[in-house]
C-alpha cells in the first residue's frame, strides 16, 4: 500500500512542477510577445510617418510653387487601416518643427516625426487608410485629412 501512495503523490508532484514551470514560460514569454509587437508597431509608424511627413513637404513645395493664390494641392496616399493589428490614427501638430504625430490604440504607442515646411499647417487628423495632405484655401494652411 505505502508503494502505491508513493507513485501516486510523485505523479501529483511532477504534474504541479510540469504546471508551474509551463506557467512560467508562457508568463515570461507572452511579456516577450508584447514587447516585440510594440517594436514592430513603432516601425511600421515611423515608416508610415515618414511617408506623410515627405507628402507634407511637398506639398509645401508645390504650394510655394503655384502662381495662384489658392492654389488646389492634394496628395493622396493609401495606407494600412490597421498596424500589426492595431487601429492608429495621425495628427498634425503646428509647432516649431510641425510634427506628425501617429497613436495607436491597442497597445498605446506614439511615434513623432519631425517636417520641415515653410507654410503654414493646421492642427488636423486623420486615421489610418487612405490619407491626404492637402492645402486647405479656408485655413490658407496644409492639414491632413482622410482622402
Amino acid at each position: 500500500m505505502t508503494r502505491a501512495t508513493s507513485v501516486t503523490l510523485s505523479y501529483v508532484l511532477m504534474f504541479g512542477i510540469a504546471t508551474v514551470l509551463v506557467t512560467g514560460l508562457i508568463i515570461a514569454g507572452g511579456g516577450f510577445v508584447e514587447d516585440q509587437r510594440e517594436k514592430v508597431i513603432r516601425q511600421e509608424m515611423s515608416v508610415i510617418g515618414n511617408h506623410l511627413a515627405g507628402n507634407l513637404e511637398q506639398a509645401d513645395r508645390l504650394t510655394q510653387a503655384s502662381d495662384s493664390s489658392d492654389p488646389v494641392v492634394y496628395i493622396n496616399e493609401s495606407f494600412q487601416n490597421q498596424v500589426t493589428g492595431s487601429t492608429y490614427n495621425i495628427e498634425l501638430v503646428d509647432g516649431n518643427p510641425p510634427q506628425l504625430v501617429l497613436n495607436s490604440t491597442r497597445p498605446s504607442v506614439s511615434v513623432r516625426v519631425n517636417a520641415t515646411v515653410s507654410s503654414d499647417v493646421a492642427n488636423s487628423q486623420a486615421s489610418g487608410g487612405t490619407v491626404s495632405i492637402a492645402y486647405d484655401q479656408s485655413a490658407d494652411a496644409l492639414v491632413v485629412r482622410n482622402a
